[in-house]
This record gives C-alpha cells, sequence and structure tokens, in this order.
C-alpha cells in the first residue's frame, strides 16, 4: 500500500469583510460569539482523500471472472488551507494579531492531526487489504466493485472518525472564554473597527 500525504501550501487572505466571513461554510469562525457575533477571523481547510486499487482480473470462462487487489494507493491530507483575517482589522494592529495567532492555533491542530492520523490510516488499510480475499463475478466490473466495497467502506468510516476528532479538537480552541479573551484584548481596540462595519 502506498500512501500519499497532502498539505497544500498555507495562504493568508485579508480581504474579506466580516460579512463575507459570517458567510463562508465551514466549521464555526474565531470570533463568532465576540464583540456582537462578529466573524473577525476563519482558518479554513478542505481535506481530500481519494483513492485507486489496483485489481488484476482474469475469465474463467462461461462468463466467470476473478479478481484480486494488487496495489492500494491512497491520497490524504489537505487540498486547500487559508487563514483569514477581517479587512476591517488593520494589519499591524494589536488586534489583528491576536486573530491571526488564534487561528494559528486552528493551523496547527490541523497539522498535528493529520501528522497523527496518517499512520492509523495506513495500518487500517493495510488491514483490509491484507483481509482481501479474490472475488468472483460475471463481469470484470462485478469483480471490481466486491473487491473495492470493503475499501470505500474503510475510507467511508476513516474519514468520519477523523472529521469528528478534528471538530473536537477544534471546538477546544473556540471556547467561550477564548472569545471572551480576544473580545477584551488589546484594550478594547476592536470596538474602534467593529463601530465601522
Amino acid at each position: 500500500m502506498v500512501l500519499d500525504l497532502q498539505i497544500a501550501p498555507l495562504r493568508t487572505d485579508y480581504s474579506q469583510s466580516i460579512r463575507q466571513l459570517a458567510q463562508k461554510p465551514g466549521r464555526r469562525p474565531v470570533a463568532g460569539r465576540i464583540a456582537n457575533s462578529h466573524t473577525l477571523g476563519l482558518a479554513a481547510i478542505q481535506y481530500n482523500q481519494q483513492w485507486q486499487a489496483g485489481v488484476v482480473t482474469a475469465s474463467l470462462g462461461q462468463g466467470r471472472y476473478c479478481g484480486a487487489a494488487q496495489t492500494l494507493t491512497v491520497t490524504f491530507g489537505y487540498d486547500e488551507r487559508t487563514v483569514y483575517v477581517a479587512r476591517e482589522l488593520p494589519q499591524g494592529s494589536c488586534i489583528h494579531g491576536e486573530v491571526l495567532a488564534h487561528e494559528m492555533r486552528h493551523v496547527t491542530v490541523d497539522e498535528q492531526l493529520l501528522r497523527e492520523y496518517v499512520p492509523v490510516l495506513k495500518r487500517r488499510l493495510e488491514e483490509v487489504v491484507g483481509r482481501a480475499r479474490p472475488a468472483q463475478g460475471r463481469s470484470e466490473r462485478q469483480v471490481m466493485a466486491a473487491i473495492e466495497q470493503p475499501i470505500k467502506a474503510a475510507m467511508r468510516q476513516l474519514m468520519e472518525e477523523f472529521g469528528r476528532e478534528r471538530n473536537a479538537r477544534q471546538a477546544r480552541i473556540d471556547t467561550p472564554a477564548e472569545y471572551e479573551r480576544i473580545g477584551q484584548s488589546c484594550n478594547g481596540e476592536i470596538n474602534r473597527y467593529l463601530g465601522r462595519v
């Protein structure tokens, strides 16, 4: 089994307004519970997985086929990573730095989780491939489907587990206490900028 780890370069974007950030899909924004629920920043990622099984098939005659998985190649990781800080917060200001630092905590959690999860993913997929038996069917397509079904099921379960763990870890950052801390940081500087929204 081959597992390719994908980590897109981290981008920063300070061009989006508070209103635009509030409309972005994904997990809850950094400052969703401070300063009258304005969205000040967001760490957005898009994780993805792709896989391909190398299957060898042969005709058994009389309209029957058999096949077995020879290889499994999996690509897993982050396709896109962007940290947003609302354009209303001037670059170089104290509050811009606070929001950016908070978002970078999310990035660190994502990177750590990925490093921890890759060996789990590899081990569990190797177990699935190790349990795989040759399949028979009335067509090569039917044989392929029978071989790929347990891999699809395992990948779906692994991605669900990864997503749940990611959400749990990110929620430990986005707490009411953290929102309150950011709202009160920098001697209340945020209030100067939110009056413009």
